[in-house]
């Protein structure tokens, strides 16, 4: 971004000069034909600022008129910490076009019930990452290599599959883990084995 600016802008006077930065980054996003956006939020906490929200609004019908599908990524600790204050927040800015990226790893940090929040998403989760972590640090574990079991790992994917959401499941990790594609092998072979026991 230009000097001066941050996410944070996006709640202050200054939105006004961010603003086309972010717009510029989600038409190029569907130049490149990109069906799925997604953001984190600012590091401080100011998820219910006027002005924070009617900048997200104004992003997500820029969406809209782009074709995709503009994410918010809450994350402990930042404007906004969990998918409770998502879905308050996504009601407030009212665009249709924003939806929740749904973090797999991040509500185990936010002391949220896996299966009870993917419901209470519903039809408004727009891109899912999957990742497991050592229950302190969003640290991009594979799915069987962090504090996640298999029971809690089918418990989240049946939740989500009683979901509307039809997109791509994508496994996030951290390339600083020993063997990273090890652990990305280990988990799409889990997920794999999941949708064939569906079927």
């Amino acid at each position: 971004m230009a000097p001066g600016l941050s996410l944070e802008a996006l709640a202050t006077s200054d939105a006004g000069r961010a603003i086309p930065y972010f717009t510029g980054a989600l038409q190029r996003a569907a130049m490149l034909g990109a069906s799925w956006t997604y953001m984190v939020t600012p590091r401080q906490r100011c998820g219910e600022a006027p002005e924070y929200v009617r900048s997200i609004a104004r992003l997500g019908d820029e969406a809209g008129r782009c074709g995709l599908k503009l994410c918010i990524e809450p994350h402990p600790g930042r404007a906004l910490s969990n998918y409770t204050e998502v879905m308050r927040f996504l009601e407030v800015a009212k665009s249709p076009n924003l939806f929740a990226l749904l973090d797999l790893g991040h509500m185990p940090l936010a002391g949220e019930d896996i299966p009870a929040t993917v419901r209470m998403l519903g039809d408004r989760i727009g891109y899912v990452h999957v990742d497991s972590n050592d229950g302190r640090s969003d640290s991009h574990f594979g799915l069987l290599d962090g504090t996640l079991k298999p029971s809690g790992l089918y418990a989240f994917l049946d939740a989500l599959a009683a979901t509307s959401y039809r997109g791509p499941i994508a496994i996030e990790l951290s390339n600083s883990l020993r063997d990273p594609v090890s652990s990305l092998v280990a988990s799409r072979d889990f997920i794999d084995h999941w949708q064939g026991a569906r079927q």
